[in-house]
């Protein structure tokens, strides 16, 4: 009786073992590769991380851009006051005064205009105080951008 036992038993294994290895060949259980599922999700998620990063790309590239601008329009604008300061002092320009211009002379800040403004306001005690107003303009897609520079002399 324990002969029969044994049989039936080594008989069982050898059937699983067979199930098994058609099971696998079908390809229905405990396959290796990816489903068609999987690689979908993992090709969006990848599209979708790759999108994202392009776009960081590219706003960092206009911060740069924009950060240029702003430093140079800056630069200008102190200038232009440095330079207008001493007019003011030595009263050889008089407010009011409101000028515009450009800087053609240079050809790489032909996309800037200036504006120069210089006001007279009086002071409670009776005297005067003159504001001087520097701004630097440009172009930055559709919106003017500008830096503005403001000085006060008695």
């Amino acid at each position: 009786m324990i002969t029969g036992i044994t049989e039936r038993g080594s008989s069982y294994k050898k059937d699983r073992h067979i199930l098994k290895n058609h099971s696998r060949q079908a390809g229905t259980q405990n396959s290796n590769g990816f489903t068609l599922l999987e690689v979908m999700v993992a090709v969006v998620i990848m599209a979708t991380v790759l999108i994202t990063l392009i776009g960081l790309k590219n706003r960092s590239m206009q911060d740069v851009l924009l950060a240029e601008h702003i430093t140079t329009a800056t630069l200008l604008a102190r200038n232009m006051m440095v330079d207008t300061l001493p007019l003011v002092v030595s009263k050889k320009l008089l407010p009011p005064l409101e000028e515009e211009g450009d800087f053609r002379d240079d050809e790489s800040l032909k996309e800037y205009t200036w504006k120069r403004t210089i006001s007279k306001f009086p002071l409670p005690n009776g005297s005067f105080i003159t504001e001087i107003r520097v701004a630097t303009l440009w172009k930055e897609g559709d919106r003017q951008e500008q830096v503005e520079l403001v000085s006060y002399e008695k």
